[in-house]
């Protein structure tokens, strides 16, 4: 029998599980920090709404383009050297935040953050499908999706115990150094400990030229509703990544909480976050269908935002309640479509070009929406204004989501392995 190492087959499966949780977890310390030290922001007229919207929507459009590049390199460069790159990179952008102050540079560092850290996930995924089994790849999904509620959890917490002592800027100092750290433990315990791309093709998929390799993707991606699949994709990401960055915001502009107070709240989202991925995996037992577990959480989400929008401005309570649901069904979400659906593709050897498409539109889509966040925020009746745009895009996500869910039950039937 197997000897088990916390669910994984071997010490080397465990480790490389473990090191590539630590990478992407790290990458949430030095994304989410912004969106922490975005009251003292407000608070002391540093930036307009519009412009921390502006930085905020920067990081999530580079971010995005910058997933779907690394896809298509992650699925053939080095990707111990991609993600060990990308991790140090983010941190020397947070530093150089640190270091200038104004907006303009600001603006330019948090961009170039945003293409660094889009460095990190496809290749993550990629050594997932080199490495491990079917069994054991959805064990690795499901896991690796407690870095976003845990790396919440830590972004916040570093960025609290800086700003209870120093000036916002130092919120930056402190994340980058954090993940500066992190990128050179990968790259030293990485070493000859998982199989890179070069040594061997995914599931005996011979090496085509790009076109092929390109054209093959697309057909599959058509075939299984993966292109209609991306307005559901946009419409979690923005509900994720909005809600968690606006609701500091949201308790201090509404309840009058200063900044501590707002991120103690705050850090209480991503502690009930850390269910979604197993209410996911438990939904989704009972219907073996990514696409049907996320409709049924895109449908729970609706009725968490009504909530929001009907009480949530009268009572800290419900709105911290509504917008915990929220994000904990997104979270759900995310894993299927983000996490799960691109790991789906191992056996055609694409893995991280679906996984950077899938994360690029949600990105991109979200920063997008992100500008249009900031605008309703600064006109009369913002935050209703923008519950209800966030209760429209939930509604679209289910019945896009209806729709496509035949075409994904086909081509699982026919890509299983």
């Amino acid at each position: 029998m197997t000897q088990k190492h916390f669910g994984y087959k071997s010490k080397n499966h465990f480790f490389t599980f473990l090191l590539c949780w630590t990478a992407y977890a790290s990458t949430y310390v030095c994304r989410l920090n912004f969106s922490a030290a975005m009251p003292e922001l407000q608070a002391n007229a540093v930036f307009s709404e519009t412009r921390i919207a502006a930085v905020s929507s920067v990081f999530f459009i580079c971010y995005g383009i910058g997933q779907f590049v690394s896809g298509l390199i992650g699925d053939r460069a080095d990707t111990r050297r991609l993600v060990f790159a990308g991790l140090f990179i983010s941190a020397f952008c947070n530093i150089g935040i640190f270091c200038v102050h104004t907006y303009v540079p600001l603006l330019l560092f948090w961009a170039a953050n945003g293409i660094a850290q889009s460095m990190v996930w496809t290749p993550i995924l990629k050594i997932a499908s080199l490495n491990f089994d079917a069994s054991t790849r959805q064990k690795f999904g499901i896991d690796m999706s407690t870095t976003v509620p845990v790396g919440t959890l830590l972004s916040y917490a570093v960025s609290l115990l800086t700003l209870l002592f120093l000036p916002w800027q130092y919120v930056f100092l402190t994340c980058g150094l954090f993940e500066l750290s992190v990128s050179f433990l990968w790259l030293i315990c990485t070493r000859g400990l998982f199989i890179p791309q070069e040594h061997r093709t995914s599931a005996g998929v011979q090496k085509a030229d790009a076109a092929k390799v390109l054209g093959g993707t697309f057909k599959a991606a058509v075939s299984g509703g993966v292109l209609l699949m991306l307005i559901p994709i946009v419409i979690q990401g923005t509900l994720k990544d909005s809600v968690t960055q606006w609701v500091p915001a949201f308790f201090a502009g509404n309840f009058g909480s200063d900044t501590s107070f707002s991120l103690l709240l705050t850090m209480l989202l991503p502690i009930v976050n850390v269910t979604g991925a197993y209410f996911a995996k438990a939904i989704h037992k009972k219907l073996h269908s990514e696409i049907g577990t996320s409709m049924v959480f895109f449908g729970i989400s609706i009725l968490f935002l009504l909530i929001l929008k009907l009480f949530g401005t009268k009572s800290m309570v419900l709105a911290l309640i509504s917008m915990a649901g929220v994000t904990n069904c997104m979270f759900a979400v995310n894993v299927m479509l983000i996490t799960m659906v691109p790991l789906q593709f191992s056996k055609l050897g694409n893995v991280s070009t679906i996984g950077g498409l899938l994360n690029a539109v949600a990105y991109i889509g979200c920063g997008a929406l992100n500008l249009l966040a900031g605008k309703l925020l600064e006109a009369q009746n913002g935050w209703d204004n923008l519950f209800w745009l966030w209760i429209a895009i939930a509604v679209i996500a289910v019945a896009v989501s209806a729709v496509c869910m035949p075409m994904w039950k086909r081509f699982c039937k026919k890509n299983a392995e």
